[in-house]
């Protein structure tokens, strides 16, 4: 298990490799990218309550390129996690049939909001980090053995189609299951507010 201070001086791109066998690595790394998913979730989001699919779009993808990032290659973290989120939340809305357009003035009500505020002390620091990996141990207990087994499938990389493939399962099955994911992490989010 890594020192947990340790892990802040480490570059994303170590976090990323670390994070396949550390959960304190995972939480680092979530903890770095928190308001860059927001930001975007607010950029992309046609509705408010678009914000919070978005927001769970973006942290899901996050953890499954955690698992696919080849740090061989001479490529940032922050790049590739960047492409990707804007590229997921960018397919969610379409696929959700909202064509959503950035707000013109989105930083100016992020502000307004208190949500750009750059408050970070190194006990907010640490006391995020350690409210993300409660979290996530907290999603984990709310889910079920195949909601668990879905969610692996989808954060390997797999499609809904080939995850249903895999588990023997229809891909609608996969889809409730995935909806019902994205509530329980909700939920959990909104608790830890």
């Amino acid at each position: 298990m890594p020192d947990k201070s340790a892990l802040g001086c480490l570059t994303d791109e170590e976090l990323a490799v670390l994070s396949r066998t550390s959960v304190e690595a995972e939480a680092e790394l979530l903890a770095r990218y928190f308001r860059l998913v927001r930001f975007h979730a607010g950029r992309y989001a046609s509705a408010p309550a678009d914000v919070d699919d978005l927001t769970q779009e973006g942290l899901i993808t996050l953890l499954k390129i955690m698992k696919q990032f080849d740090s061989s290659q001479e490529k940032r973290f922050s790049s590739f996690a960047q492409v990707c989120i804007i590229n997921r939340m960018r397919s969610f809305m379409r696929s959700q049939q909202n064509h959503a357009v950035p707000e013109e003035n989105l930083i100016q009500k992020l502000e307004e909001k208190g949500e750009l505020i750059d408050a970070d002390t190194p006990e907010s620091i640490l006391m995020q980090k350690e409210s993300y990996a409660q979290c996530r141990m907290q999603v984990m207990a709310l889910l079920s053995d195949k909601e668990w087994e879905i969610l692996q499938c989808i954060l390997n990389g797999a499609s809904y189609a080939h995850t249903a493939e895999i588990l023997h399962i229809s891909v609608k099955s996969v889809d409730n299951a995935m909806q019902r994911i994205r509530r329980k992490m909700r939920a959990v989010q909104q608790d830890a507010e």
